[in-house]
This record gives structure tokens, C-alpha cells and sequence, in this order.
């Protein structure tokens, strides 16, 4: 009776072994894959014939800057992701895809794709619609900007607009030193922190699971009130002419809404 116990440990054993072997190999193979970095698009396109941006991304991370030219470059390391863009009534759409297959033996995906767009002049319109990257917007302009991320940080900084709309599912939001004449902010799961927040702006900030941070700078706010609710959540207000949630005649309505998150306003 023990003969055959002891062969099925045995066998078990060895099973497991191999297994753990292939899996080890496996990774070392999807390791280098990923770190096999190629350029799968790379355009450059006249700044005169675009006044809009509207991109559609399912595999990558973006960064958008401020640039000399109008251009679009991704780099990776997933031969399957495909760019596409194109410029149609003023407006240039940018896509990724990967290529289907119907045999795919990997277990593992440790690859990735990193798009990084420059914007010579002001845009009357910025949309994104992200389903997993991050997504960073630094030192440019747009008239209406709304940004729309599933899983993947958010972060401005340095930028201009006049609506700024930006939300997400699994996203912490962080903005800095962003001039906005209306923001509303959103985030199912994350938290938002605004530093350098412009002063008498009309703000609202909405998040189920995360903090809220509202960081003034030397600019302070002379009309404005806050409107704070939360399920379990506490307002700290540290500015003390603010401690009232109001200062003049209350303008500017700052509303803040947590189910389980704390709100700081400095």
C-alpha cells in the first residue's frame, strides 16, 4: 500500500519541478521581450491643418507635451500593438490594436507601449479615452479637455484650459500648477490632488474610495464657498479664512463628494 503512495508522490514531485522549471524559463523569455524596445510609429504632420486631438487607446500609456512640431511617436515592446492616425475634418485620431491571433502560448504579458505626442500651439479641443496606461499631460493648451481612464494614473501639470473634465475607474488623479476656468473631477477608486489650484474657479470632485487634496497657491480664493459630503469621511480645512466654507460672497461653489475618503483644503 505504501509502494504506490510513494510513487504518486514522485511523480507528483517531478510534475511540480518541470512545471516550476517552464514557468521560470517562460518568465526570462517574456522578461527580454519586454525589454526589446522598438519605434512603431513615428509621424510628423502640419500644425495648420489640426485644431483638434482625439485619441482612443486600449494597450498604452501617453504623454502629451508641448513640442516644435505636431508629432506622434510609440515605442514598445509588443510587436502585436499597431498605431493608427489619421486627420480627418481638422481633428487628428490616434488608435492602438493589437493584431488578432488565434494561437497565443504565453502566459505572461510584461510587455508595454509608451506614446509620446508634442503640440506646437493651443488646441480648441482634447479628448482621451484610456482603458489601461497613464496618462500625462504637461506645459500645453486646449479650450475643452475631457480625459476618461479605466486603469491607469492620471497627471497634468503645468497646463492651460478653460473646461477641464477628467474621470476614472481604478485612478488617482494628480494635477499641479493647471489653470482651468471650470474643473470636475471623478474617480471611482483613487484619489485627487490638485496643488497650485487656481483661486474662485468653479470645482467639483467626486470619488467613492480615495482622499481629496485641494492645495492653494499664492493665488488665494476671495469668493468663494466649499460644499463638503461624505458617507464616512472628515473636512479639514487649514486656510483659516476658509474655516467658515465660505469667503465673500460665496461665487464660486467648490463641491467635494467621498464615500470613504477625507478632504483637505489648504
Amino acid at each position: 500500500m505504501k509502494k504506490p503512495l510513494i510513487l504518486i508522490f514522485i511523480v507528483g514531485v517531478i510534475i511540480t519541478t518541470v512545471c516550476a522549471v517552464g514557468a521560470i524559463q517562460q518568465f526570462k523569455i517574456e522578461n527580454k521581450k519586454a525589454n526589446q524596445i522598438t519605434t512603431n510609429f513615428d509621424e510628423t504632420y502640419n500644425k495648420q491643418n489640426i485644431k483638434k486631438l482625439d485619441l482612443d487607446l486600449n494597450h498604452s500609456n501617453v504623454k502629451i507635451k508641448k513640442g516644435k512640431s505636431f508629432k506622434v511617436v510609440s515605442k514598445g515592446s509588443s510587436k502585436r500593438i499597431k498605431m493608427n492616425a489619421k486627420i480627418k475634418d481638422g481633428t487628428l485620431v490616434v488608435n492602438d490594436h493589437k493584431d488578432k491571433s488565434n494561437i497565443d502560448i504565453s502566459f505572461l504579458d510584461m510587455r508595454y507601449n509608451d506614446i509620446v505626442i508634442t503640440l506646437p500651439q493651443k488646441l480648441s479641443s482634447l479628448k482621451i479615452k484610456s482603458d489601461n496606461g497613464s496618462t500625462d499631460l504637461v506645459d500645453i493648451a486646449a479650450e475643452k479637455t475631457k480625459l476618461d481612464t479605466d486603469a491607469g494614473d492620471l497627471t497634468i501639470k503645468h497646463a492651460t484650459f478653460k473646461q477641464l473634465v477628467a474621470s476614472g475607474d481604478t485612478s488617482d488623479i494628480n494635477i499641479a500648477h493647471t489653470q482651468f476656468q471650470r474643473g470636475d473631477f471623478k474617480t471611482d477608486t483613487g484619489n485627487v490632488l490638485l496643488r497650485g489650484t487656481p483661486a474662485d474657479k468653479p470645482i467639483q470632485i467626486s470619488t467613492d474610495t480615495g482622499d481629496v487634496q485641494l492645495i492653494y497657491g499664492k493665488e488665494k480664493p476671495k469668493d468663494s464657498q466649499i460644499d463638503f459630503s461624505s458617507d464616512t469621511g472628515n473636512l479639514n480645512i487649514e486656510d483659516r479664512r476658509l474655516k467658515n466654507k465660505e469667503i465673500g460672497n460665496g461665487m464660486y461653489r467648490i463641491a467635494i463628494k467621498t464615500d470613504t475618503g477625507d478632504a483637505t483644503i489648504k
